[in-house]
């Protein structure tokens, strides 16, 4: 892990810190720190069983380039960008019994997963107690193993003295990733005393080699301050960049909790390679997922806790997949 995942962030903090202190990224905006891991919630090593993010996000001006992008995009969509991304992750995959030498067939291909991409977010005021927001996120690149994972993996597992993972030859071979994800949140705003509750259904669909997709939920936040809320933790990789500026100092917290279902027509980690041969698994097409949260914020830093929970992606599988999310925000 020391060396392994401490590299990597190393590498994402440099990334991210040349981009923030660019002339076209200066100023103020928001960086977030989120790891996942399913030993979090569960002692089980399988299915996603950990990655880690890093994503900075900053408000927009009228004369941002972004603006340009809206204006190219069909009428109704992100008719106005508030606010962008970028994020930088790395993820990775593995059977239940890592073990294990040999090709398990009737589970799941380990694989590795680097992702950078760009997120666009608008929010639009509908009526005194609806609005809308949009995120529109692009990612680029790679998985197999250029990731390294194997070896994280491995260095990983020596420094808890966990099982030796004996089976990463038979991962995804190298292919670079290409994706973009749309997503529409409807949100209702009430009043409950002290409290603030938001609530409402959201629409998502997503293309690229990596993903084919579209889907379908409902979310709520309860708490207070939650106009500096946009989002939460999510085991997609569709959801990596989704975050918003805070748009006041002080105090806040809330509670999050959603339900989002899909109908999956492509995913590479379970299909396997797209133009070469590999392990693959018969894949589920109705996938659900399950969120719930808690998020602090004081003054200038944000941590929120997440329990995300995932049905069955095929049909050999033998459990569900949940595992914790953990993330640190601080606002420049």
């Amino acid at each position: 892990m020391y060396r392994g995942i401490g590299g990597f962030l190393c590498a994402l903090t440099l990334a991210l810190g040349w981009l923030v202190t660019t002339p076209a990224m200066a100023g103020p905006g928001v960086l977030t720190l989120q790891i996942d891991n399913d030993g979090m919630v569960s002692s089980d090593d399988d299915n996603y069983t950990s990655g880690v993010a890093l994503m900075w996000t900053r408000a927009t001006r009228e004369q941002n380039w972004t603006q340009r992008v809206a204006g190219g995009l069909p009428r109704g969509w992100l008719d106005r960008i508030d606010a962008l991304s970028y994020h930088l992750s790395y993820r990775m995959y593995t059977p239940v019994e890592v073990e294990r030498r040999d090709l398990i067939e009737d589970d799941r291909p380990y694989a590795g997963l680097v992702l950078g991409g760009l997120s666009l977010y608008g929010r639009q005021p509908l009526s005194d107690a609806w609005q809308r927001e949009e995120a529109l996120q692009f990612d680029i690149g790679v998985v197999g193993p250029a990731t390294s994972a194997d070896r994280v993996q491995r260095e990983v597992h020596r420094f808890t003295r966990s099982q030796r993972p004996r089976g990463w030859s038979h991962q995804l071979g190298n292919e670079p990733i290409l994706n973009a994800s749309y997503r529409r949140h409807w949100w209702h705003r009430q009043s409950l005393g002290r409290l603030e509750l938001q609530h409402g259904p959201e629409l998502s669909a997503s293309l690229g080699n990596l993903l084919v997709q579209a889907g379908t939920g409902y979310g709520l936040r309860l708490g207070q301050g939650l106009d500096n809320a946009m989002g939460w933790p999510s085991l997609g990789v569709e959801r990596g960049g989704y975050r918003q500026v805070p748009v006041s100092s002080g105090i806040g917290w809330h509670l999050f909790a959603s339900l989002h279902g899909r109908y999956v027509a492509h995913n590479l980690l379970l299909d396997g390679n797209t133009v070469r041969d590999s392990h693959s698994v018969e894949r589920r097409e109705l996938v659900g997922d399950a969120v719930l949260g808690v998020a602090l914020s004081w003054e200038q830093w944000e941590v929120s806790l997440a329990h995300v929970w995932r049905s069955k992606e095929f049909e050999e599988q033998q459990n569900s997949t949940a595992h914790g999310a953990l993330s640190l925000s601080y606002r420049f």
